[in-house]
């Protein structure tokens, strides 16, 4: 069987293929591709030191390495970024690794973190480190009924990806009118939240009232990752989980589950969806 090079996320492999009507036949399919992302960081013109290696779908990988590095506390903001080499023109590394020079020293010791594609690094805060280290998020930002119904439908449409391989998460950043800002999509649901906070990042989008919506379940690590960013609401099209409803609730977030087929559930600070 023949595989061709893999082109915006994704590679076609020949399959065999069998439907009770026709049988076995050999057919072409688009399968979502999982490669590791070595992310290294240069300090002030130091060495460089490696942080992390994520297995992520290689699309907008500058933004998944500045979201990563963001969430995990290695940068505040797009003034600490003095560059990012390793891209492509098209925000991909062909060599899986990525090098972000800093503007100034991070101040802690990195420990090299290998993250599969299925979770992030689970565990690593409890919920009182990350109100002492950002606090708790206060925000008047709502959503009206119509507004929040719409969003399924309209990431479901700029899910291009999955459209064609059936195998990616995406993450979703839009505002309280129901503007889709930017959709991230990869086979991990983590790093697709990574590549939006990256984005907000890199792009310096005034974007604290923009609402976060995911694929797949709302876990910890999802509602943590939208805490970080400040995001004040969260949605996701499936269940979460006990703690995120605890991170969600202690941390001043509107989580909004099972957002789909016109219903929905809130668990957390319904203050911000309008009646």
């Amino acid at each position: 069987m023949e595989v061709s090079e893999h082109i915006s996320g994704k590679t076609r492999r020949e399959i065999i293929t069998f439907r009770q009507e026709t049988g076995f036949i050999k057919t072409m399919d688009d399968i979502a591709v999982e490669e590791p992302l070595a992310i290294d960081i240069e300090e002030l013109n130091d060495d460089s030191e490696r942080v992390g290696v994520i297995m992520r779908t290689p699309i907008m990988d500058g933004y998944l390495a500045i979201g990563f590095l963001y969430s995990e506390g290695f940068l505040s903001g797009p003034a600490d970024i003095d560059g990012i080499d390793g891209l492509e023109s098209d925000g991909v590394s062909r060599r899986n690794q990525i090098t972000v020079r800093l503007r100034r020293k991070i101040g802690f010791r990195v420990q090299t973190r290998f993250i599969n594609s299925a979770c992030g690094v689970c565990g690593r805060s409890t919920i009182a480190d990350l109100l002492m280290r950002h606090g708790k998020i206060i925000d008047d930002a709502q959503i009206d009924l119509p507004t929040i119904l719409s969003l399924p439908a309209k990431m479901g449409d700029a899910q291009s990806l999955f459209m064609t391989t059936g195998g990616v998460h995406a993450a979703a950043l839009f505002d309280t009118d129901g503007y889709l800002k930017i959709i991230c999509e990869d086979i991990g649901r983590h790093n697709a939240v990574d590549k939006v906070i990256g984005y907000k990042v890199i792009e310096n989008l005034d974007m604290d009232a923009g609402i976060l919506m995911v694929s797949g379940r709302a876990g910890f690590e999802i509602v943590e990752k939208a805490f970080i960013a400040g995001f004040p609401i969260v949605a996701s099209v499936s269940a979460p989980s006990s703690l995120a409803v605890q991170v969600a609730e202690s941390m001043g977030i509107t989580l909004v589950c099972f957002l789909r087929n016109n219903k929905f559930n809130v668990y957390s600070h319904p203050e911000r969806i309008l009646p």
